[in-house]
């Protein structure tokens, strides 16, 4: 065993805080990893799968752990929106099943949070599907300016057309917002 595995246990199986997470999941770590310590790794992953963190299941889907998925199928039927869509998009990843496009276009659309749903829109394109795709592209017409602006992102279309929607109605509704939010826009779009 290399050093790769160790990394992978502290820097992915056992990142706990915000620090190890704020940068997203570290696929590359698993791209290190030799076929056997990928074995290893993707064993470990099992163990650990649980409803409340993504981390172990987007691991499992990019290895394409097919002894993984007993587990994802019976975590799927109890899993929040947003967890649904990353368990569907692994299972996906991992045997092509389409029911979970099915599954992905049925839940994304009902995700509020827009923090969660940010990071369901840089999966989706991965299901290589028309109808996701469509919904993907609507998603660039979001009220909330981060939901589109990533929306644009990753369908891998340029954002300007998003930035100029925002810029262009945050001055006529500028004198009807609180000056935090006037300041979070100026930020935001450069306004001075």
């Amino acid at each position: 065993m290399t050093d790769n595995l160790e990394i992978f246990r502290r820097d992915f199986l056992n990142a706990n805080t915000w620090a190890q997470r704020k940068d997203g999941v570290p696929l590359y770590l698993i791209d290190k990893l030799t076929p056997e310590e990928c074995k290893v790794a993707g064993a470990e992953l099992i163990k650990v799968i649980h409803p409340g963190d993504p981390w172990p299941i987007i691991g499992l889907g990019y290895m394409k752990s097919s002894d993984s998925l007993p587990k994802l199928y019976k975590l799927l039927t109890n899993s929040s929106k947003n967890m649904k869509v990353t368990i569907a998009h692994s299972i996906f990843q991992i045997c092509q099943d389409s029911k979970m496009i099915d599954i992905a276009l049925e839940e994304t659309p009902e995700i509020t949070n827009p923090t969660n749903l940010i990071d369901i829109l840089y999966l989706l394109p991965d299901f290589n599907d028309e109808r996701v795709n469509a919904m993907l592209n609507n998603f660039r017409d979001h009220q909330e300016y981060l939901v589109a602006y990533n929306a644009a992102r990753a369908l891998g279309l340029s954002t300007d057309e998003v930035v100029e929607k925002f810029r262009s109605t945050s001055s006529s509704t500028e004198r009807n917002l609180p000056k935090a939010k006037i300041k979070w826009w100026q930020k935001i779009f450069g306004a001075g």
